[in-house]
């Protein structure tokens, strides 16, 4: 006999998502998962309580208490279906027992079988199916398997739901897989894990889809029941492997198959603001709605087109174990000769072009996508020690989006400077994207970052750009809150235009230092009196290097880590001052010992 799945104990986990989601929303802005899981944090309560209203609003949504209901249609009713037999060995055996029997496979009064399907239906009572005696609905639901069975098993390479003729339930009365066709309230459908199948983590299970998606603001009904079909038969196939994956990426993933199996028709679309609007938070974060994770879909989306679709198949068929989803995943890109660090950086600059600022080298449909929130946007310049708020830094697996917006002054180059965590400690990264006065966006360039998380990089051309947007991505898998500065100044980058020199401060090489470091500088046409001086981030003057009058053309200096009285200075930040006549230009220097 098939043993039940493991026993997982959901209260902490059910809370700290709760927790996670910030201040009070109301009820007609989230889903009934989550609103449930508002109440209970509010009013207190106990798991048997939790579990029993999420198995109400799964299996018996007309027992619920009204104000546990919420506002808008869940995506799927998977997570809950997990969470409660998760939490089922837990349960006093009472509410064990009533849970139990909520949960249990629906009775139907009509079935047809196909090659790999049994799709269980009434013909009459609350959960007729759609327009019958015509048998169209009906027979769309049958297609519409068949068809996602061929995409998903045969095309994309899941792994096909686990037999479950044997199981003690009587696995539907065939080893056909079984589609029950019901009347739900406030979710799309579900796949309901049922028996362990005693290999690994493997699981039986059967999927459960609405009668006929009134409501849910489709013209064609079919719309919705085929997205769900291939959305739960994608979970089917996940549980057939693993039935303890983290339950982001399982909607993670069910949503970008649906979007692969059926591109017309978009359904995935509207969760993806849910994501764009807190892309600092990580990807396995969960918001206050409930929706968010299935925002999510975009980063299968971008590794399956950035990389490969198959990396997406070839992590549920190689998962399992205590790994993490970042670890597993990791270990599949390694073999496309990546690694999910690399990708991600990627991903975060990906995401910049959507919207109105597709350039047809990113996203396939990224015009159809709203706009990735911004993290801060500056307009006045130089910017010392910049940084975004403290509530937005980056999570892991977070991004940030800085705007730099030309105050139209005519400066031929804008120095960025990036100071973040030691990449071997917290791998990070920083890269550049430009935005031309005609409005056309582009990818710039990576700030090339040293070992201690230190880079900077000058945007040439910036007096015909409009705009230019520093990319920040936290690329580990658990380090929360990344902290980083920056630094942004106007310069001078046009040395030599026939014959002519410009004001110019270059960026110290090398930077951080430990000996010297160099400091390159350009004297405009006619000459000039030039000072170079180093100060502290006090302000202090540290050390004068270049006090004189200098020719036109490029001058040099270095410094030796010692002040004006011969005294090697302290680790820390300091600055190099160039003014020449009156001009002048700072940059960022990292003195370490």
């Amino acid at each position: 006999m098939r043993k039940q799945l493991p026993v997982l104990l959901v209260v902490v986990l059910v809370l700290a998502v709760a927790l996670s989601a910030g201040a009070r929303m109301n009820v007609e802005e989230m889903t009934t998962r989550r609103a449930i899981e508002q109440a209970f944090q509010e009013r207190g309560g106990n798991i048997s309580e939790l579990i029993l209203a999420k198995a109400q609003a799964l299996y018996e949504s007309g027992e619920l208490d009204a104000d546990l209901r919420g506002g808008l249609i869940d995506k799927s009713g998977t997570p809950m279906a997990l969470e409660i037999y998760r939490a089922l060995p837990e349960l006093p055996a009472d509410v064990s027992d009533r849970v139990t029997r909520m949960r249990a496979r629906p009775s139907c009064d009509a079935s047809i079988t196909t090659e790999h399907f049994r799709i269980h239906y009434d013909t009459s009572g609350t959960h007729k199916i759609l327009n019958w005696p015509n048998t169209s609905y009906r027979d769309a639901v049958a297609t519409a398997a068949e068809y996602v069975y061929d995409q998903e098993v045969t095309a994309m390479g899941f792994v096909p739901p686990a037999d479950d003729s044997g199981d003690p339930d009587g696995g539907g009365g065939c080893e056909r897989y079984d589609i029950y066709v019901q009347n739900l309230s406030g979710v799309y459908g579900y796949c309901q894990p049922t028996y362990y199948t005693g290999s690994g983590n493997a699981a039986t299970s059967y999927v459960v889809i609405d009668n006929d998606y009134a409501g849910f603001g489709y013209p064609d009904p079919t719309d919705p029941m085929k997205v769900t079909v291939a959305h739960e038969f994608n979970h089917s196939c996940q549980m057939a492997v693993d039935i303890t994956e983290e339950l982001w990426y399982m909607e993670c993933t069910a949503v970008w198959a649906e979007e692969q199996v059926y591109d017309s028709i978009d359904d995935y679309t509207q969760y993806i603001p849910y994501y764009f609007n807190s892309t600092y938070r990580s990807l396995d974060w969960e918001d206050g709605t409930g929706l968010r994770i299935y925002g999510t879909c975009v980063w299968n989306i971008f590794l399956s087109e950035n990389v490969d679709p198959g990396v997406v198949s070839d992590y549920w068929n190689a998962c399992g174990g205590n790994s993490s989803v970042y670890q597993y995943l990791d270990m599949v890109l390694a073999n496309y000769g990546t690694t999910i660090e690399e990708q991600f950086h990627e991903f975060a600059m990906w995401n910049w072009f959507t919207g109105s600022r597709c350039d047809g080298a990113h996203y396939s449909e990224g015009a159809s996508w709203p706009l990735v929130s911004i993290t801060r946007t500056f307009g006045m310049f130089p910017i010392v020690d910049g940084e975004p708020y403290s509530t937005y830094r980056p999570d892991h697996m977070g991004m940030n989006f800085i705007r730099f917006t030309n105050p139209g002054t005519g400066w031929t180059g804008l120095h960025l400077a990036y100071d973040g965590p030691a990449t071997l400690s917290t791998p990070n990264g920083a890269s550049v994207l430009q935005k031309t006065s005609g409005g056309t966006t582009s990818e710039y360039g990576d700030i090339s970052l040293n070992p201690w998380g230190n880079g900077d990089i000058t945007v040439e051309g910036w007096d015909g750009l409009s705009e230019v947007v520093m990319v920040v991505s936290n690329q580990t898998d658990n380090a929360n809150d990344m902290t980083y500065t920056f630094d942004a100044e106007q310069v001078e980058t046009s040395v030599e235009e026939g014959g002519e020199y410009a004001f110019a401060l270059r960026p110290a090489s090398p930077n951080p230092f430990a000996a010297s470091t160099s400091i390159a500088y350009t004297v405009p046409t006619g000459g000039g009196r030039v000072e170079v001086t180093i100060h502290d981030v006090s302000g202090r003057a540290v050390r004068t290097l270049v006090n004189g009058h200098r020719p036109a053309g490029p001058g040099e200096v270095r410094w030796d880590g010692l002040d004006s009285t011969g005294r090697p200075v302290a680790t820390g930040v300091y600055f190099a001052r160039l003014n020449i006549d009156g001009t002048t230009a700072s940059g960022k220097l990292m003195v370490l010992k």
